[in-house]
């Protein structure tokens, strides 16, 4: 497996995709047991995909535990993916694509924009659907940056009743979006 390694590093024909089809099967069952909102099963495929080829760029040589790392590395990116703790890599940019451990690395992509764009569109119809005093507790408390003190000064409503106004609001967010 170093041998291969090592080939595939050297970006030798057929090397890496050797490795991804040792890996192939495990990233099949590991992408079929999440289901995360936006990526359908191909995704987290294509996920798994550059997981091992992220594995190949970062192994050191000669440590002999290639195949443990590859697969931890698999099993942890999809659970870090559906925490949404990584970002969309889908779309690479640029041809350092092995090098995206450091974010301030990472350009937008189109894709990133229209996604950006929905989401806020989405946003938008939200808050629309929210009743004048639920939208004005959320926007003194998130835009104006108000604490749910100075709110609670301002009217006749005590601190704990305008958190529960403030913790249904985003309730109802959440339903909508």
């Amino acid at each position: 497996m170093e041998k291969l390694i090592e080939m595939a590093k050297a970006k030798e024909n057929g090397a890496t995709e050797t490795i991804i089809e040792k890996f192939k099967y495990l990233i099949y069952k590991e992408a079929s047991r999440y289901h995360i909102p936006g990526y359908d099963t191909e995704d987290l495929i294509q996920h798994g995909y550059l997981s091992v080829i992220k594995c190949i760029a970062m192994y050191k040589l000669g440590s002999n535990s290639f195949n443990g790392y590859c697969i931890n590395a698999i099993r942890m990116n999809f659970k870090a993916l559906l925490k949404g703790e990584i970002k969309h890599f889908r779309e690479v940019p640029n041809n350092d694509m092995l090098d995206f451990d450091r974010a301030d690395h990472y350009e937008f992509t189109i894709e990133d924009e229209v996604i950006a764009y929905d989401e806020v569109k989405k946003l938008y119809v939200a808050l629309d659907a929210l009743l004048p005093f639920e939208r004005s507790v959320l926007e003194r408390y998130y835009i104006l940056g108000h604490s749910m003190g100075e709110i609670a000064c301002d009217s006749d409503k005590s601190y704990h009743q305008f958190a529960r106004i403030k913790r249904k609001a985003l309730q109802k967010l959440r339903a909508l979006m």
